[in-house]
């Protein structure tokens, strides 16, 4: 198994998007046209919302109010967490099961993604402000940390970054670099490779609903068997995953593919968390 390249396929991986501007929000009477751009699933939404606001600021009522800080994205009315990965907000709002191919054009879950960008009544019980740069670089680090901190019971790989190493780090991730990312996260998974893994760092979302599941999931099952997809799901939701082998009532979806039950999370892990140091699984609902 070539680890590297199974990565750098995970790391290209992306989302079509068509962003249109609400109406309410725009000063002409036509409509503004759409703006279309690829966001890569292992990326963040506020990294590219400079540049998506700087096109439809020519056609903002009024930019002291339709502001790049006062903007968010939603989908479906539903606003958009920016401080989740771009994979991980596609996966959990279209509840798309992969494994399944829709024929009809007018699927509301076809490609490209639609979403709306708004400014007035921020939904600030949903989502938090992005002040500046700064603000979503704290977020991803203090998510870097505590994902270190669930693997091994401290955040001594992240902390230990130099200066420089943490500037690379986040730079690489702002520019989607995918060599100069792993060389140093490469680093800070290394400790957990190398010393005592206590868990594994993994968020479940349950769709439909605001459940997270953020839970300690050892490496080993009480046999000292390889944890495995489906022994992690079948103890964390087990009225939704009654069997360690097979979905009955749901699949587990990683990176827009269904995984299956069967796969040593020790694989899996290195290859497919995210770059906030947690591997995110998402469920598509059977029926």
């Amino acid at each position: 198994m070539d680890t590297v390249a199974l990565r750098r396929a995970v790391w290209n991986g992306s989302i079509p998007c068509r962003i249109e501007l609400d109406p309410s929000e725009s000063r002409v009477f036509d409509a503004v046209g759409p703006y279309f751009i690829s966001l890569p699933r292992m990326s963040y939404i506020p990294l590219y919302m400079a540049e998506i606001y700087r096109f439809f600021t020519p056609f903002l009522i009024d930019t002291s109010v339709s502001c790049l800080e006062n903007a968010w994205l939603e989908f479906e009315t539903v606003p958009l967490k920016w401080h989740w990965p771009v994979g991980v907000l596609y996966d959990l709002f279209t509840g798309r099961d992969p494994t399944v191919t829709s024929a009809d054009e007018e699927d509301e879950h076809s490609l490209p993604w639609k979403l709306v960008l708004r400014f007035q009544n921020f939904p600030i019980k949903h989502i938090m402000r992005i002040d500046s740069g700064n603000t979503f670089q704290g977020v991803w680090l203090n998510c870097l940390k505590e994902a270190a901190f669930a693997r091994n019971g401290h955040a001594k790989a992240v902390l230990g970054l130099s200066k420089s190493e943490s500037n690379k780090l986040w730079e690489a991730l702002q520019f989607h670099n995918f060599d100069h990312f792993w060389n140093i996260n490469e680093k800070i998974l290394s400790e957990t490779v190398a010393g005592p893994l206590r868990s594994f760092s993994v968020r479940v979302y349950v769709p439909s609903t605001p459940r997270v599941i953020q839970q300690p999931i050892p490496p080993y099952v009480d046999n000292n068997e390889p944890q495995t997809v489906g022994t992690a799901l079948n103890s964390l939701l087990p009225e939704l995953f009654p069997s360690k082998r097979t979905p009955v009532l749901s699949r587990p979806v990683i990176h827009g593919v269904v995984i299956s039950m069967s796969t040593p999370l020790i694989e899996l892990f290195p290859i497919a968390m995210y770059p906030d140091g947690f591997l995110h699984i998402t469920l598509a609902m059977s029926g």
